[in-house]
């Protein structure tokens, strides 16, 4: 009997540490948080974390999502996005060599569902924040517009964007070509854009790396906001079938 209290003692402390309530109660909280963070990461729910969608998606196949860290003031090690209910749940992993105050990009919902961004910081910490998402459903499993286009590769891998300057920060918008077929359609396999970097113009070093799966949106749309970037970007990208595209964008557009 001894032996059998001292193993409950040793094994209740791990049992009392476990993650906070989800504020939205959705039922893939605990295996989204172990599946995406690692299990019995230290988590913590904070609003510095601004993550905004619209209430409703009048276009399932193409949802705006934005992690806006205006106000979080600890240095960034990872920025990880999912959307509970996509079979595919994870959006991007974000992993910054610089100060990101903003990313976002236009990703696919299956559901009315729950969405994630997890912020780690230089501790270990994860901070999450959470919006949901309502929406008639259907983005994951539709068809791109370019398989209906016979002409779709004309411009296919074709980067358009430009870089501003507002206040204090830089601010970098870009859009590429590409179906983005999520591989849930039949016939049709998955065929998306994997890998951007972001470069502090050509050859230079990383500002950001970004990985990306099926949920991103057909002729997906990014914006960054750095405070400390330069003006010239070197913008390169890399498919699941091995294609590159790059383009260098400066203040006065993308060249």
């Amino acid at each position: 009997m001894r032996g059998g209290i001292c193993f409950l003692a040793l094994v209740m402390p791990a049992l009392a540490a476990a993650y906070p309530d989800d504020p939205y109660r959705s039922p893939m909280w605990d295996y989204n948080l172990d599946r995406y963070l690692g299990e019995g990461a230290e988590v913590v729910l904070d609003e510095r974390i601004d993550l905004k969608v619209p209430p409703f998606a009048e276009d399932s196949a193409q949802v705006p999502l934005t992690v806006d860290l205006s106000a979080f003031d600890r240095p960034v090690q990872t920025v990880i996005t999912w959307v509970d209910l996509n079979p595919i749940p994870h959006l991007f992993t974000v992993e910054p060599n610089t100060r990101v105050s903003v990313v976002s990009l236009n990703f696919r919902v299956q559901q009315a569902t729950t969405v994630r961004a997890a912020v780690q910081d230089s501790d270990g910490v994860w901070h999450v924040g959470s919006a949901h998402v309502d929406a008639a459903g259907g983005g994951c499993t539709a068809p791109s517009v370019a398989s209906a286009n016979p002409d779709w590769e004309a411009t296919f891998g074709e980067i358009r964007g430009g870089a501003f300057s507002p206040a204090d920060r830089s601010r970098l918008k870009v859009s590429v070509r590409h179906p983005m077929d999520s591989g849930m359609v039949g016939n049709i396999p998955a065929f998306h854009i994997e890998r951007l970097e972001l470069r502090a113009g050509r050859g230079e070093a990383n500002l950001l790396t970004m990985t990306l799966s099926e949920s991103a949106a057909e002729n997906p749309v990014f914006v960054f906001e750095l405070p400390d970037a330069p003006p010239v970007y070197d913008v390169w990208m890399r498919d699941n079938n091995g294609n590159q595209f790059e383009r260098i964008v400066d203040n006065g557009g993308a060249r």
